[in-house]
């Protein structure tokens, strides 16, 4: 599978989450669950729906 990927890099975190904005403006909302599914796949499993979540804080710490 040949995939194009496109990689920007933001002057400031505020560029950046207009820029997030506008990329999910233009998904579906069929895509944007997709998404939301995806990411709750990787964090808490495969079956994630189906048992109770343990409640965990995560962080990371930068430098800068």
């Amino acid at each position: 599978m040949n995939r194009d990927i496109t990689v920007e890099v933001f002057h400031s975190f505020e560029e950046e989450n207009r820029a997030e904005a506008t990329r999910r403006s233009r998904t579906s909302i069929e895509q944007r669950l997709h998404e939301f599914a995806t990411l709750q796949e990787r964090r808490w499993g495969a079956d994630w729906g189906s048992r109770p979540i343990e409640k965990v804080v995560s962080y990371e710490k930068t430098d800068w």
